[in-house]
């Protein structure tokens, strides 16, 4: 079996990782929209995360009841893991969840930004929402980062702290290792294996100063040819000869290197048009990726205000766009409503410039303001309005919207 190349198995590793937690932020949208096997979703999500932190599974994640539970060894120390999609009373169930000796406790749908951490279990229970696993859906932390983060922020502010959009430079380190040698134990070394100083097969090897003997010559050597002297004839005939070949080999030569330049202009000539094209397929592909990515835009805001759930808005906006339309859910969630629409989107006009974009949509239909306990339409109106999204591309050549407005009267 031939030896794995560290980088390239990291490299693959690191691939695979990318491609699991891509298949689970597709299955964590499912649970969100779906009701149908909401909790074994959520349970199959929690489950991959743990394991892209290489834990350990100690008890299977699975549905209980109303909610997930299981463990897992996390950084060496075990962890259990309590997941409920919504509750009606946030620090009843926190509460609950540390008598039941419970280390991570996730609420889909959010904690109050201002719940209270009490001081005693704040280093205890880690509390995660929605928002959270989807930064860890994306990669930008680990379940044993985001843990630790809590642990330390909960302690510092004494409150839910989400989590930030990659873990800071001075976030704690895990949890040091509890492996130490045995007294008087001698690791192993290569030195076994090299041949005692006695070794008969000592004249095979290169260090051996026989092997750089070299001899002088022995009878076998051939004996060297006799000169010759040919005819003053003999030397103009072959003088004529070589002297006529020699002008038809530059013919033949100049012939081809006329030829050469003449295919090397053609051939630069193509290369040109074909990078032209290329150039130009290239931007019109990614003038489409972010016209799609601003249309996917305008339809999670919507789909936020009617679900009251922000968590996939980061996948398409900047924080500073996500953070303003997360308010304003917060706000609706807060005064009991939601919003409910139906809406066509219409792309106008969209431009590119380097690594920036601009998508001017139009959003025509209908929407209905609702009471959150009986679905009651409060307001219903018409829509219709014009909006600019301007774009940005970032290191991993994905589009993000980095700011939106109106655009006329």
């Amino acid at each position: 079996m031939p030896p794995t190349n560290d980088a390239t198995a990291g490299g693959d590793a690191g691939a695979r990782r990318r491609r699991v937690l891509a298949a689970h932020a597709e299955l964590f949208n499912e649970a969100l929209t779906e009701e149908a096997d909401r909790l074994p979703k959520l349970a199959n999500v929690v489950e991959a995360l743990a394991m892209a932190s290489d834990a350990q599974p100690l008890e299977p994640l699975a549905p209980v009841g109303g909610h997930v539970e299981g463990a897992v060894r996390l950084e060496r120390v075990r962890r259990r893991i309590a997941l409920w999609f919504d509750t009606d009373d946030h620090t009843a169930l926190a509460e609950a969840a540390r008598e039941r000796q419970v280390d991570i406790l996730v609420i889909v749908q959010g904690f109050p930004l201002q719940m209270a951490v009490d001081a005693e279990w704040a280093g205890e229970l880690a509390l995660l929402d929605g928002r959270d696993l989807t930064l860890l859906l994306e990669g930008r932390w680990t379940l044993g980062q985001a843990v630790r983060f809590k642990h330390s922020e909960q302690a510092a502010h004494g409150r839910f702290i989400s989590l930030r959009v990659a873990p800071p430079a001075d976030l704690p380190d895990e949890p040091e290792s509890q492996f130490s040698p045995e007294d008087g134990e001698v690791l192993r070394s290569n030195v076994d294996d090299m041949p005692p100083a006695y070794d008969e097969a000592d004249a095979g090897r290169i260090d051996d100063p026989s092997i750089w003997d070299v001899g002088s010559g022995g009878a076998g050597d051939p004996e060297p040819a006799s000169a010759t002297i040919r005819s003053n004839i003999e030397s103009h005939e072959q003088s004529l000869a070589e002297t006529e070949a020699f002008e038809q080999s530059e013919v033949r030569r100049l012939r081809l290197i006329r030829t050469g330049f003449m295919l090397a202009a053609l051939f630069a000539v193509l290369i040109a048009v074909v990078m032209i094209r290329g150039r130009q397929d290239a931007e019109a592909a990614s003038l489409d990726r972010a016209t799609d990515t601003a249309v996917r835009a305008a339809r999670l805001e919507f789909e936020a205000y009617q679900s009251l759930d922000s968590s996939a808005l980061r996948s398409v906006y900047d924080e500073t766009q996500a953070q303003q339309i997360e308010s304003q859910v917060q706000q609706l969630r807060a005064r009991g409503l939601y919003i409910e629409s139906e809406l066509q989107i219409q792309v106008l006009d969209a431009r590119l410039d380097g690594e920036t974009a601009g998508v001017l949509l139009r959003e025509q239909g209908s929407a209905a303001t609702r009471r959150t306990s009986d679905g009651e339409t409060i307001q219903r109106g018409p829509v219709s309005q014009d909006i600019g999204f301007f774009l940005a591309r970032n290191a991993d050549q994905r589009w993000r919207v980095v700011q939106r407005a109106p655009v006329g009267g």
